[in-house]
């Protein structure tokens, strides 16, 4: 057949499924918003894990024990607000914070009279992980405060090299990987129920018997699923970037990876589609899938840092390599050994290999109806 004939038929089925898409928008909302609640969601439970919320009683108002607690605040710890001993204690009963820390009385004089000083600490240790924040970031401030006030006396300092041109917190960080796992929800979830679709309405039989390659079937439909899928994408990219403010250092990157990662994943989509038949199995599936991968992709920093068998699941995963290149597009960071030309090849690879077994799939499956 001719390419001209090809494109027509490909042009027809993105058509068409565009079409059956805005007649039930239920599905079509799903598919744009699940991916920015992800995102969100995600984003609010690192914000309310990142720093443990603390009181601080000053028992002395110092110039040292103010830096004391400035240490304490510069170390990204903690919340720290100041209270009586009876408030903090209060708070700590009620649950509202993880710890309280008591500056003692004549916290300076101690200090002057090179006196031995005891900092008590009471800790919440209900969440193992705030408390093991705690047991490690107070003796830190300790040093640091110690080091800051008194320089002659501290002999033993690290000195840094950083490896990264500039320092990147937690949130931004984090927020190009979950939008890399939102982009994926978003492709999974339309162009699978997409395919569903087709055969709950029994649409599969007409393309199943239709003279054409199957081939152009799955990349119809792919692109179809990518019309909507863009547009959840787009949101996405403004709430990271105008509510988060995380603003891509490469641009163009960010386009040529963001097309890849959604051809990938829709791709994926046409398979699952395909596979289950059904639209109420295909979304919670898809959303199933998106988890365990978004977490063995090195989300929270390079992969190589998981460990050997995570490590390993994490090579096979193409959710590892768009993160890789959307961290670099947005922040300028090789976090993956491997570079961006390999990040390329393995998603245009997946790609294909997807599109070749959904249109597999789909001819087996299709012969069926």
């Amino acid at each position: 057949m001719s390419v001209r004939h090809n494109l027509r038929v490909v042009r027809a089925v993105a058509g068409a499924d565009i079409r059956l898409t805005l007649r039930e928008p239920l599905f079509a909302i799903i598919g744009v918003l699940v991916p920015i609640n992800f995102l969100l969601l995600f984003l609010l439970f690192a914000i309310s894990g990142g720093q443990a919320p603390i009181a601080v009683v000053m028992n002395d108002r110092g110039p040292l024990a103010e830096q004391f607690v400035q240490a304490m605040g510069n170390s990204s710890s903690f919340i720290i607000h100041t209270a009586s001993a009876a408030d903090a204690e209060r708070e700590i009963r009620s649950g509202s914070i993880v710890a309280v820390v008591t500056v003692p009385q004549e916290f300076d004089a101690a200090l002057a009279a090179k006196a031995r000083i005891d900092i008590p600490v009471e800790v919440n240790n209900l969440n193992v992980d705030f408390t093991n924040d705690i047991r490690r970031a107070v003796p830190l401030s300790i040093m640091s405060f110690y080091a800051d006030a008194f320089p002659a006396q501290v002999v033993v300092t690290a000195r840094e090299s950083d490896v990264q041109a500039q320092d990147t917190g937690y949130i931004p960080y984090l927020a190009v990987s979950i939008m890399v796992a939102g982009l994926m929800l978003a492709s999974l979830l339309q162009s699978s129920v997409n395919t569903a679709r087709d055969y709950e309405l029994g649409t599969i039989k007409e393309l199943a018997l239709a003279p054409v390659s199957r081939l152009t079937i799955g990349v119809g439909k792919v692109l179809g699923a990518a019309a909507l899928a863009a547009a959840s994408a787009l949101l996405l990219l403004a709430v990271v970037i105008f509510f988060i403010g995380v603003h891509p250092l490469h641009p163009f990157e960010v386009l040529g990876f963001g097309l890849l990662i959604l051809a990938a994943f829709l791709a994926l989509g046409v398979l699952v589609g395909t596979l289950v038949r059904r639209r109420q199995q295909a979304i919670p599936l898809s959303i199933a899938a998106v988890l365990p991968l978004f977490f063995l992709s090195g989300p929270f920093g390079p992969a190589n840092w998981l460990g050997a068998i995570p490590g390993a699941i994490a090579a096979a995963s193409p959710l590892t390599y768009a993160i890789a290149a959307f961290q670099h597009a947005f922040h300028g960071y090789q976090t993956a050994p491997q570079g961006l030309t390999a990040d390329a090849i393995v998603l245009a690879v997946f790609t294909a290999v997807a599109v070749a077994l959904a249109a597999f799939a789909f001819g087996r499956r299709g012969a069926r109806q």
